[in-house]
C-alpha cells in the first residue's frame, strides 16, 4: 500500500498460506499497519497448517488470527475433488459470514489457494481486495484474483509482463528485518553458537520447510571432500521432515555445527555467514540482499513451476556478484565444491 495510515477503527483483513514464503511477510506488513494504527483491528486468515500455527503464534501483535484446515487442490486425484469441493464451498460460506461480521473495510491478498474463496467472499460482501505477488511469475491464486481486481500489487519488475492490461503497482518486499538487525558483535555471535573464527561459515538455508535436496548434497560434499571439512563450520536449517541426525553427523566430522528445524529469527545465522546456500523464494533472496551476502542458490523445480528461477535471474541481473545459481538437475557435491 502506498500509505500505512487508516482511518482510526478500519478493519483490515490479510490473507496468506500455506507456507511461510506467503504468511511471513502478510504477517510483516500487517504488523506495521498495526504499530502505525494502533486502534486498528488486523485479521489474518490462513490455512492452518502446523507450520502455520508456529509462525503465527511466534507473533503475539497479531491477535486476530481465521485459521482453516481447507487444503490446496487434489491435483491428480479426481476422485476428491467433491469432497474438497464441499469443504470449499463451506469456508466460503463462514469467510462470508466473518467478514460482515467484523465490519471489514478492505482485504489484502499475499496468496496461496485460500486466497481464493477469501477473496471471493469478500468480493460478495463489496469489500475491496488488494493483490500482492511476492514472485516474478503469479502463482495460480494471484492469476485468478487477477480478474476480479485492476491493480496489483508486485516486488518485481518484470511481473507486470504477465499482466499486460492490469495497473502493477511496485512495493517493496516486506523484509520482517530492521537495519538495527544488521548491528552485531561478531565474536559474540562466534561464542553463542560455538564456532570458530578462523573457519568459513556456511549457513544453509532450504525455505521454512527445510530442502532434504540441499541436506544431503552438503552432506556428501562434506564426506567427500576432507580438506573443505577441516576448513568450513555451518549453520543448518534441516527443516523438520528430514529425519537425519546432523547434528551428530557434524560431530562425527569435527564440523563446528549450529542445526536446527525451524526458526524465524535468523539476524545472528544472516550476520554470521560468508556463504549462503539456499533455495530461492522470494523472501529468502531479499533478506539475503538486505544483508548484503553471497549466495548459491538451487532453485526449486517441479513439472508444474519454476518460479524461483525467474527470482533468482532477476535479481542476479541486478547483484551477478552476490547471487549465482546451480541447476536443480545439476546440483551436486561436486559443482558445490566449486564454490569452495
Amino acid at each position: 500500500m502506498s500509505s500505512l495510515l487508516l482511518s482510526a477503527a478500519m478493519t483490515i483483513c490479510f490473507v496468506a498460506g500455506k507456507s511461510g514464503g506467503h504468511l511471513l511477510p502478510c504477517i510483516t506488513q500487517a504488523t506495521r499497519i498495526q504499530q502505525a494504527n494502533p486502534t486498528a483491528q488486523i485479521y489474518i486468515f490462513s490455512s492452518g497448517s502446523p507450520l502455520d500455527h508456529k509462525i503465527v503464534g511466534n507473533h503475539q501483535q497479531i491477535h486476530h488470527v481465521t485459521p482453516t484446515s481447507l487444503d490446496n487442490p487434489p491435483y491428480g486425484k479426481p476422485w476428491l475433488l467433491p469432497w474438497f469441493a464441499c469443504k470449499t464451498a463451506w469456508y466460503f460460506i463462514k469467510t462470508m459470514y466473518k467478514l460482515w461480521h467484523i465490519k471489514s473495510a478492505k482485504m489484502i491478498s499475499f496468496g496461496g489457494f485460500v486466497a481464493i474463496p477469501t477473496c471471493l467472499a469478500a468480493k460478495m460482501l463489496g469489500i475491496p481486495f488488494e493483490i500482492y505477488e511476492l514472485n516474478v511469475e503469479p502463482g495460480k491464486a494471484t492469476v485468478f484474483l487477477s480478474k476480479f481486481t485492476d491493480t496489483i500489487h508486485t516486488c518485481f519488475a518484470s511481473t507486470q509482463n504477465y499482466f499486460p492490461h492490469k495497473k502493477c503497482v511496485h512495493f517493496d518486499y516486506p523484509i520482517r528485518f530492521t537495519p538495527q538487525d544488521l548491528i552485531f558483535e561478531k565474536q559474540q555471535l562466534l561464542s553463542k553458537y560455538q564456532l570458530e573464527p578462523s573457519r568459513i561459515t556456511v549457513l544453509i538455508l532450504g525455505g521454512s520447510q527445510g530442502s532434504i535436496l540441499l541436506n544431503e548434497v552438503f552432506k556428501e560434499m562434506i564426506e567427500e571432500y576432507q580438506s573443505i571439512a577441516r576448513k568450513v563450520q555451518v549453520i543448518h536449517q534441516t527443516g523438520t521432515s528430514d529425519p537425519f541426525d546432523y547434528a551428530a553427523f557434524y560431530q562425527k566430522h569435527h564440523v563446528p555445527a549450529h542445526v536446527f528445524g525451524y526458526c524465524e529469527k535468523l539476524q545472528d545465522f544472516y550476520n554470521l555467514a560468508d556463504l549462503i546456500i539456499c533455495r530461492a523464494g522470494a523472501g529468502t533472496l531479499f533478506e539475503i540482499k538486505f544483508f548484503n551476502k553471497e549466495c548459491v542458490t538451487i532453485p526449486h523445480e517441479t513439472a508444474n513451476t519454476n518460479h524461483q528461477i525467474k527470482n533468482v535471474l532477476e535479481l542476479q541481473a541486478e547483484n551477478p556478484e552476490q547471487f549465482r545459481v546451480i541447476k536443480q538437475s545439476e546440483f551436486t557435491p561436486e559443482a558445490l565444491h566449486e564454490f569452495f
